[in-house]
């Protein structure tokens, strides 16, 4: 669990005492609502808001709707053994979603999950992600059934996902 000091104290000793006690972080008052959130991003991707599954071997494959993908060596197997060529941009934004089945993420949060940049609130290039992600993946992009767009709130991964062998 990371942990983010908010404290009116703001001497060096202080900060140094708090950081080696355990804290990611020491923001002192008065702070700008804006450094907070931007402190609270920047921990949470050295920390990894999300767990893992990977294995005990350290291999990163997962399994989901007779799919294959493989974190490590960067590749996406279709259920018929044909490998399906990602871009770079796609291919984060799966592990993304198959790192955090069956849990709606905001469009601030995939893209901070997918490219560790801050999402502007209007920025809407994830859309155009989704929807090239879903014509590979999606047996009928049209009506999707794995990526699932919840109104006013994200998408969410609707597949079961598991570790593969």
């Amino acid at each position: 669990m990371p942990v983010i000091l908010l404290s009116a104290r703001t001497d060096d000793i202080d900060r140094i005492v708090g950081l080696v006690m355990g804290a990611d972080d020491y923001i002192g008052k008065p702070f700008a609502p804006r450094e907070l959130l931007a402190r609270i991003r920047a921990v949470l991707r050295r920390t990894g808001p999300r767990a893992s599954l990977a294995s005990k071997s350290g291999r990163r494959v997962y399994a989901f709707d007779q799919w294959l993908v493989n974190a490590d060596e960067r590749s996406v197997m279709s259920r018929d053994g044909v490998n399906v060529p990602m871009g770079e941009a796609e291919f984060r934004l799966l592990l993304a979603f198959v790192t955090s089945p069956r849990q709606v993420l905001s469009r601030s949060q995939l893209l901070d999950m997918a490219d560790a940049r801050e999402a502007d609130p209007f920025d809407r290039s994830i859309d155009n992600r989704v929807v090239r992600l879903r014509r590979k993946i999606e047996e009928d992009p049209a009506n999707p059934a794995l990526i699932k767009t919840v109104r006013s709130g994200g998408y969410v991964f609707t597949a079961d996902v598991r570790q593969a062998p």
